[in-house]
């Protein structure tokens, strides 16, 4: 009978050896081409964006806006009609806007600096990493803001319209100017995104709201005391997008650039950046 084979130690050390250098290739392997760990970013901008939305009718304070601006569109849009300062669907639809393009860049404000005066920036920034995208949805959710009034504007003035009619007694038409209440319409969300822009480069709302109702003020006596200065003030005017509705010429197109990159894109820019850099408390 054969004796049985017995293997040799140094062939069972070299064995070992093989095989351990194979597990560590095929583990090394596993390592850089296996499936990567993605990290957590938050919410998408959609759902942000909702989400800084009801947060307007979710505070005290957004409620009563709210309420407020609902009532007094009414008020503005029937008192159009009464006082025969408004003969047409399209115009009492203007009127009833005004209140609530009046308010809007407040709301905008107060989304803005919620965290910071309620202290939640630090639990917002922590659930959302991505600070821009926080930045974002508010923009998203200001301009849903503006564009919310004026299509509310439009359903309060086919109550008011008829409603006006039969207690004046006298024909009201259903004309609406398309081209210029759209340009109004674009007027109105960007009055309301400068409100956020304001809010992001000043960081107070207080601040920033003393600075959206004092300048209306401010550029009226000044408009009034300087011609020179005057000139100036002309060129700092949001809302000349809206007048870009009668013709565009070259001056008004100017105008209006340089409105929207004063109140917009130059608060805009810096509030950004102080968000991106700041160290959330």
């Amino acid at each position: 009978m054969n004796a049985p084979l017995t293997p040799d130690i140094a062939d069972i050390e070299r064995v070992e050896d093989a095989k351990g250098v194979e597990d560590t290739e095929r583990f090394e392997t596993t390592s850089a081409t296996g499936p990567q760990v993605r990290a957590a970013s938050g919410p998408g901008l959609a759902r942000l964006s909702v989400v800084e939305l009801r947060k307007q009718v979710d505070t005290g304070v957004g409620m009563v806006l709210v309420v407020v601006a609902a009532l007094l569109a009414g008020a503005f849009g029937g008192g159009a009609l009464l006082l025969g300062s408004a003969d047409s669907y399209g115009e009492v639809a203007r009127m009833a806007a005004i209140p609530g393009a009046t308010l809007a860049p407040v709301l905008a404000m107060l989304l803005v600096t919620a965290e910071r005066s309620h202290r939640t920036a630090l639990s917002t920034f922590t659930l959302v990493p991505r600070r821009g995208r926080v930045v974002a949805a508010k923009a998203v959710a200001s301009m849903a803001i503006g564009a919310m009034v004026v299509l509310l504007s439009l359903v309060a003035a086919l109550v008011i319209t008829p409603v006006g009619a039969a207690v004046t007694g006298e024909s009201i038409g259903w004309q609406l100017d398309v081209r210029g209440f759209a340009f109004f319409a674009v007027g109105v969300i960007l009055s309301t995104l400068s409100g956020w822009a304001l809010a992001l480069a000043i960081g107070n709302a207080p601040a920033a709201i003393v600075v959206l109702l004092v300048w209306p003020m401010l550029s009226s006596m000044i408009l009034g005391a300087n011609q020179a200065w005057s000139t100036v003030v002309t060129w700092l005017d949001i809302t000349a997008v809206a007048r870009l509705a009668d013709g565009a010429s070259v001056d008004l197109v100017a105008k209006a650039t340089v409105g929207i990159l004063v109140w917009v894109v130059v608060p805009a820019v810096v509030g950004i950046r102080r968000v991106l850099i700041e160290e959330v408390r």
